[in-house]
């Protein structure tokens, strides 16, 4: 089953189905149990937080000393795990090609499936989406309820308006009070100068970040042949450009971009990870998982 054919997915109007379709993808191409990173082996307790499932409450504990505790378990380590994705105008970006999606599109589901797969972990996802400011912000929580207004907003995000990364990257990590994955789905369409800067607020706050740069093959391969009039669909500016003369001048600098993002990255200890609206989200999400397995060694 290709879960990233786009008939598929857009039939899914449960993105938790989705999520979860997906999450099991992933743990299936690693060719372990579908339950990696979780034991029901009893450590300690915690105070009881809103959102929490029922089943975890200690009953007995409660009855003891009329106060709301939940069982921790081993392997739950209580990471925050935050997906910060961008909404900006220039992620809602559609190919001639059907089989593709926006942008947009693949960071929710993507998303979505990482909150999905955090909350199964016992670990706290939260969510944020910018373009030129937060829109939403949703604080890490563990919990069934909270996971499912994540995937709500997920669901109905729409891009629009500009993009300020920079600017947007030192607001989150002031907002973010405790320490944990900062995980940002974006085109990065900006200045490299300020978002590299916007990365080492980040990092500067304690927090571990993995980067998606997310394109479109369009925007990495250039097909265009005839002479085509290009808009930029977060300022609207047009320009008229023959590519089979521009492409070479076009590849150049594209390649130049990349390549600074991805250095602006490391710089602040970030891991970098460039990928395309074709690449299937199970593989995506199949290498997050080997690379949190070897950061956890």
């Amino acid at each position: 089953m290709q879960l990233l054919n786009p008939d598929i997915i857009r039939n899914l109007s449960d993105i938790e189905l989705l999520a979860r379709l997906l999450v099991q993808g992933a743990y299936a191409h690693m060719h372990r149990c579908k339950d990696y990173g979780y034991s029901v082996e009893f450590v300690d307790h915690r105070e009881y937080v809103p959102g929490d499932e029922p089943r975890r409450i200690d009953w007995k504990m409660l009855a003891r000393t009329e106060r709301w505790y939940v069982k921790r378990f081993e392997m739950e380590s209580n990471m925050d795990v935050v997906s910060v994705v961008d909404t900006s105008a220039s992620m809602g970006y559609r190919p001639d090609d059907d089989k593709r999606m926006s942008k947009l599109d693949y960071a929710r589901y993507l998303a979505a499936a990482l909150a999905y797969m955090v909350n199964k972990q016992n670990d706290a996802p939260g969510f944020i989406s910018f373009a030129t400011q937060i829109r939403d912000y949703f604080p890490p929580k563990q919990g069934q309820r909270h996971l499912f207004s994540i995937l709500a907003r997920l669901a109905s995000l729409e891009a629009a308006e500009a993009t300020d990364l920079g600017s947007v990257l030192q607001r989150l990590s002031l907002r973010l009070k405790r320490r944990g994955l900062v995980v940002l789905f974006s085109d990065f369409y900006g200045d490299p100068e300020a978002i590299t800067d916007g990365f080492k607020q980040v990092a500067a706050r304690g927090h571990e970040l993995l980067v998606f740069h997310l394109v479109d093959t369009d925007e990495r391969d250039f097909p265009f042949r005839q002479l085509t009039s290009f808009r930029d669909l977060e300022t609207g500016t047009q320009l008229l450009n023959d590519p089979l003369l521009g492409r070479r001048v076009y590849q150049r600098r594209f390649n130049q971009f990349q390549e600074d993002i991805r250095e602006g990255a490391n710089a602040a200890g970030g891991d970098y990870r460039f990928i395309t609206t074709a690449d299937p989200i199970e593989h995506v999400l199949r290498d997050y998982l080997l690379y949190r397995r070897q950061q956890n060694r």
